[in-house]
């Protein structure tokens, strides 16, 4: 065998349009009553699920991402004497429920969404990110790419230094985890109509490849 060798690493980027959606929203219930805390943030819940189908999406497509229960306080400054002390006070008990609605992406549904939940009397915090519904096809066409540049480089290399390359001899690939999204904060004063047009969702990858000159 050979010894020696070319070793180059072969790059890609693409850039592609979201094609799905997923609206982030937040509730949360606060009360000095544990039960009471439970009780309104279940209700929460069921008038945003009725506020959704009001709007045409099925009840199916809310889905709950995480859900907490923390105790909440207060810090509270008070004088003893002549000494300026501070101490915490307890306010309630704190539901944070965190939920999805998520679809193909189409301008017009996206906007009856927000709106929706807008109106909604839950009144969630609301994120929209713009995604890909199969990122796999993402990154395969990226690995293709990736494995096309590191041969030109190759054969650019070899035929600039007089050489000839010669066979494939190892690839080395640590997978990327693809997290290609757009996210959009949505303000509690944001215009009824959204309008939204999501810039393209740029990913990239690389990999080492190991040839032999001839």
């Amino acid at each position: 065998m050979s010894e020696r060798r070319i070793h180059v690493v072969g790059t890609a980027q693409v850039a592609k349009s979201p094609d799905f959606v997923v609206l982030n929203l937040i509730l949360n219930a606060c009360n000095p009553d544990y039960s009471s805390a439970m009780k309104i943030a279940a209700q929460q819940v069921e008038i945003l699920r009725e506020t959704l189908v009001e709007a045409g999406f099925s009840p199916e497509n809310l889905k709950t991402v995480a859900f907490n229960v923390d105790s909440k306080y207060e810090r509270e400054d008070f004088r003893d004497g002549n000494a300026k002390k501070s101490r915490e006070t307890f306010v309630g008990f704190d539901c944070r429920h965190d939920l999805a609605l998520s679809f193909d992406f189409d301008a017009q549904k996206l906007d009856f969404a927000l709106s929706a939940v807008k109106n909604c009397l839950s009144q969630p915090k609301i994120s929209v990110v713009f995604t890909l519904k199969d990122p796999a096809t993402l990154s395969d066409k990226l690995l293709k790419a990736a494995a096309r540049d590191a041969q030109r480089k190759a054969k650019i290399l070899c035929a600039a230094s007089g050489v000839k390359l010669g066979n494939l001899l190892e690839i080395r690939y640590q997978p990327t985890v693809f997290d290609a999204k757009n996210e959009i904060l949505v303000g509690a004063n944001e215009n009824s109509a959204f309008n939204f047009r999501p810039n393209d969702l740029i990913a990239s990858d690389s990999a080492d490849f190991l040839w032999e000159i001839e």
